[in-house]
């Protein structure tokens, strides 16, 4: 008879790797014994047996069995043939119904000849101990993060031992770098990635940078001396779905001797970080806006009617032309937006730096202007401690309602996807509660520190109009955008106050 045989096994590690090749040993020399022919050994090295997605020699296999290549398969176990039950029995009945017989060893079962109850039994055990080694590593890895373990490999230090890290000088300088550009330079993450791999500063491996691998490194406090743990695990072992562990669940060390920037460096790009989420992802002022800080007007000049931003273009014939115009009309010309208004760069700096000039030219004037807006801020109808009353009533009711569905699923009154769906909706719901609170937070301190402000901002204008070279990150300390319409106006839109603090 001409018989395949499947093994697998889940890791790559060498202790494995040596089962691996005792098993592939064991069947040449049970194909020998038997007097069966083997077609071909079907291995599978490093590779779960909870799902069949990575699988590939297995699938190979079913392939070939549709091609009637051999008459059957042999597995050593059930468990190195499939740990989750359903995968196990679809495979067992799809190889059944092509008159393939799966014969497994130890068991001593076929599936021609014991029936399927036996099989299911006997899936549903190795499915069970795969559940149960999923729970006991999941625990592991709980208490070593809870005692605080580090990870095999992270930019910036060397790995002494499973809870010790020293720092790497020339990788930490990198660091450094890294939060300089962005916090001081204003840059993005693909521009400091672009500059990086242009100064020849690799990553761990070797690599280059990308934007990805930047952003871990200004979210990671680990660089300010706090390393996280428990920050998300397996919800699923059969199909190894990762889910985020809730921040007060997860567990935080203090090692201040591992930090490569101080904490308030850290905390300043976290703060960077959520300014621009809020500003260019929220959806105002423009959804589609990208952060750039290439140019001294990189994404700062708007088009009315198509939202996007406008493009730096150079033109040279006798002397240097700098020039910004949409930049959808410059890609398809009015056939997608008919906006051909150009601003002369230098034209347009100096036409701002007028403006500048004029808001500040009566300090007094100027902070009356600013403390009337901020007045503004504050509804007539009610003050900002009722508000606050009421909103905070809103949010106890929508956890005691959170409460009452926990309980009717606890006691059986409604299914696991009713509950979910519910408290889907309180949390939406507790979202727009906790930001309605953040803003009245906000302005309220905004209120209190109004005449602060207003000299503040004051000050930051007279400190731009004093810079001889203005870059993209001095434009964005004072200006939210400039907004410009087919009609060639031209609207300047400052600085919220709130955030020039």
């Amino acid at each position: 008879m001409k018989i395949a045989a499947y093994c697998r096994v889940s890791t790559d590690k060498d202790e494995q790797i040596d089962s691996l090749i005792h098993q592939k040993e064991f069947f040449v020399e049970y194909a020998k014994r038997n007097g069966h022919e083997l077609f071909r050994l079907y291995a599978d090295e490093g590779i779960t047996g909870t799902s069949l997605k990575k699988r590939e020699e297995f699938k190979r296999l079913l392939l070939d069995a549709e091609l009637g290549l051999f008459d059957m398969v042999v597995v050593k176990d059930i468990s190195r043939f499939a740990r989750n039950t359903v995968d196990a029995l679809q495979s067992i009945r799809k190889l059944k119904s092509m008159g393939i017989n799966t014969l497994f060893l130890t068991a001593n079962m076929d599936s021609m000849g014991d029936s399927e109850f036996v099989l299911t039994l006997f899936s549903a055990m190795a499915q069970e101990e795969s559940n149960n080694l999923s729970k006991r590593v999941k625990w592991g890895k709980k208490i070593n993060a809870e005692k605080g373990r580090v990870p095999q490999r992270l930019f910036g230090y060397n790995r002494v031992d499973n809870f010790n890290l020293e720092i790497n000088f020339d990788e930490a300088r990198i660091v450094r770098k890294i939060f300089d550009l962005y916090n001081e330079q204003g840059l993005g993450c693909r521009t400091i990635s672009m500059t990086l791999n242009r100064d020849n500063d690799k990553t761990k491996y070797g690599n280059d940078w990308n934007a990805r691998g930047v952003r871990r490194v200004l979210v990671n406090p680990i660089y300010c001396g706090i390393l996280v743990n428990h920050k998300y695990e397996i919800e699923d072992f059969l199909t190894g779905k990762q889910v985020n562990i809730p921040k007060d669940e997860q567990f935080y060390h203090e090692r201040p001797s591992w930090a490569i920037v101080t904490p308030e460096v850290f905390q300043k790009a976290q703060a960077i970080m959520d300014s621009r989420r809020i500003k260019y992802d929220s959806g105002e002022p423009f959804r589609d806006a990208r952060y750039s800080s290439k140019h001294v007007f990189s994404t700062l000049i708007k088009c009315e009617h198509c939202g996007r931003s406008f493009t730096r273009k150079t033109y040279t014939y006798v002397n240097t032309r700098v020039y910004w115009r949409c930049v959808t009309n410059d890609q398809y010309t009015a056939e997608k937006c008919d906006n051909r208004t150009i601003l002369d760069e230098p034209q347009l700096i100096d036409e701002l730096r007028k403006y500048f000039s004029s808001l500040i030219e009566d300090t007094d004037t100027f902070i009356a202007s600013v403390l009337a807006s901020l007045d503004k801020q504050i509804p007539e109808a009610q003050s900002p401690d009722q508000a606050k009353k009421e909103i905070e009533a809103r949010r106890k009711k929508l956890l005691g309602k959170k409460d009452r569905y926990q309980e009717m699923y606890a006691n059986d009154l409604i299914s696991m996807a009713e509950l979910k769906d519910k408290l889907a909706s309180i949390t939406d719901e507790l979202k727009s509660v906790d930001m309605d609170l953040a803003q009245i937070a906000q302005s309220a301190q905004i209120i209190s520190n109004a005449t602060e402000i207003a000299q503040y901002y004051r000050q930051e204008i007279a400190r731009f109009l004093e810079l001889e070279t203005i870059t993209n990150m001095d434009m964005r300390r004072i200006l939210d955008h400039i907004s410009v319409d087919k009609d060639g106006h031209v609207r300047v839109v400052l600085k919220k106050f709130e955030d020039m603090t």
